[in-house]
């Protein structure tokens, strides 16, 4: 009996330890006990057990006779619970009904519902926000275009009307400007579509051999500027005409060899495109696009397909861009069932791979043509030259000298015919080249770079000699050192 006494006294005790509400009650809906939470939340002290239970439950108790109540209490699972100053907070209840003594336990669930309240009033208020947004960053960039569009317009006339010299190198500049002002423009516009869902990739029969050289030909021409070599190849097992969404399709590599031009200096860039899978009407296709450029740490990696980032800021000041467009490459690869995967080292150059999924034509059947027409498709290079680029941009090797050599040459030709674009590249891989030779080489390179971009041709030769000059003098003193 002792035992048994000590074993109620410690379930009191556990109760009361409770963070639920518990209540033991009758077959009449008499309260026998209340823990010590039941008491102090409900204000009644001690004073619980003088009550019925249909005093906290005034609502949904009001019956008499006990099979009511009792099935009732059953059944209830949910409830406004009464204080003795009359007010209520919401409870989820349990209760356990055994021979006369009958335990209810109930939680105070009004933070949870007010939390859930806040939580859907929250997200009413993002969806509105990014409403709100969308047609901001819409409107803003419609209003953009106007400007861009005008300013490209009267610019592209003055080209046109025969302007030389000094003049033509700014309205160039401009007109790249504009181009790279509706790059970003459409960057903006297409994210603002990916966040809101609105995308839809479109499914309409395209020739794929010719969406893949067209894409090249957006390219070819800073392709040549910079000196660098680009090679397609293609399996010639896959059909001409396919079906998909061509437009994204070739954003997504403009975007990829737009990236691979921009961050190579010296070197190629490679894209090769396979048949994977085929099954009845379905298509998959793998795409590699590598270059020589710089390329990335491993630690890099996780920032690069986030929106708005870039491995380092450096490389906005450096190289320019928002940050979106491998954001939206890879949420248009997603869409169209693929996957985007990089392969990159510090210095080594990267390699973008990634997977689409697109249909066969079931109006024209595959003629087995010829890609050789396409003039980009399936070329052989030679391109063992640049198995080693650490040792072209070590300054001093044979690579880097030949390197050097090379590029002056093709920059000296540039300026005699006043192609400043393509000097302006050379100049730049020049510098480059030299970024770790003594400080006198270095500044020349700089300052000839900077007269190439004036389009001041007496003085980018006095710097293309100056720095001429400079390396036979110190590669004449090594060779003496030797």
């Amino acid at each position: 009996m002792k035992q048994d006494a000590l074993q109620g006294e410690d379930i009191y005790r556990f109760m009361d330890a409770s963070l639920e509400i518990i209540l033991k009650f009758d077959n009449d809906g008499r309260i026998l006990y209340g823990n010590a939470l039941a008491k102090e939340e409900l204000g009644f002290g001690e004073k619980l057990t003088d009550l019925r239970l249909d005093v906290l439950f005034p609502g949904q108790l009001q019956q008499e006779h006990d099979d009511f109540l009792l099935n009732t209490l059953k059944n209830m699972k949910e409830g406004m619970m009464y204080r003795k100053n009359g007010t209520c907070f919401p409870v989820q209840m349990t209760t356990v009904l055994e021979e006369g003594n009958h335990l209810l336990f109930a939680i105070n669930i009004a933070k949870r519902i007010e939390t859930e309240r806040k939580l859907v009033r929250m997200k009413e208020e993002m969806e509105e926000t990014i409403k709100v947004r969308n047609e901001f960053v819409a409107n803003v960039t419609h209003e953009l275009r106007t400007p861009v569009n005008g300013i490209r317009g009267h610019v592209t006339n003055l080209l046109e009307s025969g302007v030389t010299g000094e003049v033509k190198s700014t309205l160039d500049i401009i007109i790249r400007c504009c181009e790279n002002m509706s790059a970003i423009i459409n960057n903006i516009l297409d994210f603002s579509k990916l966040e809101a869902g609105k995308f839809v990739i479109e499914q309409k029969e395209f020739d794929f051999y010719n969406m893949v050289n067209h894409a090249v030909e957006t390219n070819i021409t800073t392709i040549n500027a910079k000196g660098l070599r680009i090679m397609v190849n293609i399996d010639k097992n896959i059909p001409g005409y396919l079906v998909g969404d061509e437009l994204r399709l070739t954003q997504i590599l403009n975007n990829l060899l737009s990236n691979a031009v921009k961050f190579t200096s010296v070197g190629y860039i490679n894209i090769e495109v396979t048949r994977t899978v085929q099954f009845d009407d379905e298509i998959e296709l793998f795409f590699v696009v590598s270059d020589t450029g710089i390329g990335i740490s491993p630690e890099e990696k996780d920032k690069l397909f986030k929106s708005f980032s870039q491995v380092d800021a450096s490389i906005t000041r450096k190289y320019g861009g928002t940050g979106l467009g491998l954001s939206i490459t890879k949420q248009l690869i997603e869409l169209m069932h693929g996957t985007i995967h990089l392969d990159s080292e510090k210095g080594k150059g990267s390699s973008f791979s990634f997977s689409v999924r697109l249909h066969l034509s079931q109006n024209r059947k595959d003629e087995g043509r010829a890609s050789e027409r396409f003039e980009f498709i399936n070329q052989a290079q030679d391109v063992s030259q640049y198995d080693d680029l650490e040792k072209i941009f070590q300054y001093g090797t044979p690579e880097n000298l030949q390197e050097i050599a090379d590029k002056m040459e093709k920059l000296i030709i540039c300026m005699e015919v006043e192609a400043w674009d393509k000097a302006e590249a050379f100049a730049h891989n020049i510098k480059e080249l030299v970024e770790q030779a003594p400080r006198e080489i270095k500044k020349s390179a700089f300052r000839m770079e900077m007269n190439v971009r004036k389009a001041n041709y007496e003085k980018s030769m006095e710097f293309f000699n100056d720095l001429k000059s400079v390396l036979e003098e110190n590669i004449g003193g090594k060779q003496d050192g030797k």
